[in-house]
């Protein structure tokens, strides 16, 4: 960094060193030199002389560029910031370039991974984040060995440090394992830089920094091949691979055997480690190359078709392979041959597959349409229209029929009765097979092909919306889940509305566990069918089933390896590696298809996002109020420690004086010291007094009796109550001279009345006047309590009744106050309806103001 420093400098700009680690090294120090060096903060803390950054010092010095070693330090608790990089990004806001330095061992992601290396906790770490924005980042490598010598020189640590690294840390193979992360770390962080080049501006193009693999899969038997294939090549290759699936209208029509052997496969991709990507789109080969280019594959497997070709589509027909290696000249085709005898089963259940398309329904929906398309030229030809407006009717009537039915058999053959009727009805001569004019060579067969070609494209547009609409539905669906699980509250509100989606969705029974203390919950069901209730969940087998997964973070039951007989499916709910929950699904009516599956995954996904926000926010709330207990029960000891010993210690004192030299005292001073332990015995009780009162509040057991009270006698009971322990000062009465009564409860308002005469006496000089008035409006009595003491600072005055706060000032008996008083003012004024505030007066002194309302006298409420 400091090379790299006087190199900039050289260049002409304006760099200076703001902190660099003080090791003391002779070769860090001879670069230092040469270089504008900002003095460090000094800062005294718990007796030890600490050097931190200066930030503020920096803020005004404003170079061009900074150079702020040791990224990841933790700064003294008395700065601005917890942790150096929050410096460095309040540098990098104040248009500041910052240099720094950082061991790999320091970015919070791989802290686990270090620590069970190394055994060592590392406490100082940075986010990934701001590595990763960094927009630069030079890797420093050595070999273990080169780094024993240095550290043995004195290059890197003191000598001591160095033994003591050596022996616990800086092992040659802790060595070799974080060379390896580092060089990793810095792998990963250029490879995320050449994706966002490569996608940037919408030039997606492959980059070959790193090998990924695209496994083409389809119902095939030979696609298992092809997975395996994958999976030994990825191992090889130490790289990721995806198994990838063009949907196209034709598989709509898939046979249930192509259904269940493409859910297989699905299945084993999933268990050998692959990632299951589904497309749709009719255009196959454009949508493997685009989709590599998006996800950068280096190299895309698929299978060899070996059916040959017939005479006729030998002339149009391509092989898919053939397809893919002209659509590409920068992706590796791997092509993996099949078997002959596996593509002849194939075109057997093909064959088989159209002739059980054929339905009775839609034949005669097809007769009924060409019977109407027949009638309706009859009547454009006795109109005299002419044979174009005769061809269009018979080809409209084909569209029809396309849009009516499934498949494109029923199109064909409705075509070509389309032009024998055309033939037989309406050319010379008529009702005859026969024609005259030769032209009709040339118009029969392109009648015959538009017809058809027309036809089939609207078959094909018309499955291709109800698909669009099927997913736009399931998106909607979806959407509308995540949308009422983010309104949710508490996590039987998510479980419950994730669990009744999913059953309607699926139209299955639905069953979810929650996690509770190493166990599972009872259970949580849904059935989609009203009026009927899917038990086959709840029994021990399955909850066993359920437990299992549980325990195991595996997934378990129909359509898996594990309990495969069991009549649920059961995925873990699982976040940041903590298993929340089971989520399970009916299977009584077959497993679930790849459709389903997925649909069943991705709300299991949004089920545990949910709860995991709820889990959090309920373990915030409570480290919230550990922390706040935490800090009341240290603010009060660290409040009343010295109050407690002080007052303690000066009865002790006076009591072992009068004991032991009683005889030898005169009664002057014996009486005096007799005062002080009655004094300190009062300040003790009214501590404790307010303590108890505190507690009281705290807990919700103080209860406010309210009665009809005369003020004036409320006022003048709190005056003699103090008038002992205040001679030094005179407290004025004024009320009004009318009596007035007010609900509320006297002993209480008695002791805001002592706590804010025993502030005042704190404040003002001895012989000084504290008043005491009493006055009302429409709604309200008021009393103010007024000294002519130093007054109230404004930055301490909006805290001054909140709990444990002092403002440092010491009293004329040495003793601080604990900072409840105030507050114990506060909330029994607002347990009677009441407001209390602090203000200056114009001159020297404070007003302590509070209102109580005066309520419904009559009720004494």
């Amino acid at each position: 960094m400091l090379m790299e420093a006087h190199d900039m400098k050289k260049l002409g700009h304006d760099i200076v060193i703001g902190y660099i680690e003080p090791d003391a090294r002779p070769e860090t120090m001879a670069l230092v030199k040469g270089i504008e060096n900002l003095d460090n903060k000094i800062i005294e803390y718990k007796g030890i002389t600490l050097k931190e950054f200066d930030l503020d010092k920096a803020l005004v010095r404003k170079p061009e560029i900074i150079l702020v070693d040791v990224l990841s330090h933790t700064n003294v608790i008395t700065q601005r910031h917890r942790k150096r990089w929050q410096d460095i990004e309040e540098l990098l806001e104040a248009g500041i370039d910052v240099y720094t330095t950082l061991n790999v061992q320091n970015i919070e992601s791989l802290n686990d991974i270090v620590e069970s290396i190394t055994h060592t906790s590392i406490r100082d770490t940075i986010p990934d984040k701001i590595f990763d924005e960094a927009n630069k980042v030079e890797l420093i490598d050595i070999e273990p060995d080169e780094l024993f010598k240095r550290s043995s020189d004195g290059k890197v640590y003191s000598t001591e440090q160095t033994k003591n690294g050596v022996n616990n840390f800086f092992t040659k193979n802790n060595l070799y394992a974080l060379r390896e992360i580092a060089l990793r770390r810095t792998a990963d962080r250029v490879n995320y830089e050449v994706e966002n080049v490569r996608l940037s501006k919408e030039q997606i193009t492959v980059m070959p920094t790193s090998d990924a693999i695209l496994a083409c899969i389809s119902p095939s038997p030979s696609s298992s091949r092809i997975i395996r294939t994958a999976t030994r090549m990825a191992e090889a290759h130490h790289s990721k691979w995806i198994a990838f699936y063009v949907e196209t209208t034709k598989s709509q029509n898939l046979s249930e055997e192509d259904r269940k052997r493409l859910s297989k496969h699905f299945n084993l991709a999933e268990q050998l480690g692959g990632e299951v990507v589904t497309v749709h789109s009719d255009n196959t080969i454009e949508q493997i190359i685009q989709y590599a280019k998006f996800r950068n594959v280096t190299k895309i497997i698929i299978g060899k078709n070996h059916k040959k070709p017939n005479v006729f589509s030998r002339f149009y027909a391509r092989d898919i392979v053939d397809k893919l290696m002209e659509s590409n000249s920068y992706i590796d085709v791997y092509v993996i041959p099949n078997s002959i005898t596996i593509e002849r089963n194939e075109t057997s259940t093909k064959k088989n597959k159209i002739k059980f398309n054929l339905s009775l329904k839609e034949i005669l929906i097809s007769s009924l349409i060409m019977l109407i398309s027949a009638l309706a030229t009859v009547l454009i030809d006795y109109l005299d229209y002419g044979e174009a407006n005769i061809i269009m009717i018979f080809i409209l009537g084909v569209i029809i029929v396309n849009i009516k039915t499934r498949g494109y058999l029923l199109g064909f053959i409705c075509s070509a009765i389309s032009v024998v009727l055309f033939n037989y009805l309406f050319t010379e001569p008529r009702y005859s097979l026969q024609f005259y004019d030769k032209s009709y060579l040339v118009t029969f067969p392109i009648m015959l092909i538009v017809a058809f070609t027309i036809g089939t494209l609207t078959n094909k547009i018309r499955r291709e919306a109800e698909n669009s609409l099927a997913r736009e539905n399931t998106t909607q669906i979806l959407y509308r889940v995540s949308r009422k699980l983010l309104s949710a509250t508490g996590t039987a509100d998510v479980v419950g509305i994730g669990i009744k989606y999913l059953s309607r969705l699926l139209e299955r029974t639905v069953i979810c566990y929650l996690a509770q203390e190493n166990k599972l919950s009872a259970p949580f069901t849904y059935t989609a069918i009203k009026g009927e209730k899917d038990r086959s969940l709840l029994n021990k087998d399955e909850e066993a089933v359920a437990y299992w997964t549980f325990v195991n973070d595996k997934e378990s039951g129909a359509g898996t390896n594990t309990f495969y007989g069991a009549k649920g499916y059961y995925i873990p709910l699982k976040s940041h590696g903590k298993i929340l929950g089971v989520l399970g699904i009916s299977c009584t009516n077959g497993t679930l298809k790849p459709k389903q599956k997925f649909i069943f995954e991705t709300v299991a996904s949004q089920i545990y996002i949910a709860l995991d926000r709820e889990i959090l926010a309920e373990t915030q709330k409570k480290s919230n109020l550990e922390i706040e207990s935490e800090r009341l029960r240290s603010n009060l000891l660290r409040s009343i420690s010295h109050d407690l010993r002080s007052p303690l210690a000066g009865i002790k004192g006076a009591v072992s004086t009068i004991i032991e030299t009683g005889n030898l005292i005169s009664e002057e001073t014996k009486g005096e010291l007799l005062q002080g332990i009655y004094d300190d015995t009062e300040w003790l009780i009214r501590l404790v007094e307010n303590l108890l009162s505190m507690t009281r509040f705290d807990g919700g057991n103080l209860k406010v009796r309210k009665s009809i009270e005369i003020v004036e006698e409320v006022v003048y009971e709190a005056v003699q109550r103090t008038s002992k322990r205040f001679k030094d000062h005179k407290i004025e009465v004024t009320v009004p001279e009318e009596v007035i009564m007010v609900p509320m409860d006297g002993s209480l308002i008695e002791q805001v009345l002592i706590n804010l005469f025993d502030n005042a006496v704190k404040f003002t000089p001895k012989g000084s006047v504290i008043e005491v008035k009493v006055y009302e409006d429409n709604k309200n009595i008021i009393f103010e309590v007024i000294d002519n003491g130093m007054g109230i600072s404004e930055e301490i005055l909006p805290h001054i009744f909140e709990r444990f706060f002092t403002n440092g000032d010491k009293i004329s008996d040495s003793r601080r106050g604990v900072g409840l008083g105030l507050a114990i003012c506060k909330s029994i004024v607002e347990a009677h309806g009441g407001t209390i505030g602090a203000y200056n007066k114009e001159r020297a002194g404070a007003i302590f103001r509070f209102n109580i309302p005066k309520g419904d006298e009559k009720n004494g409420q």
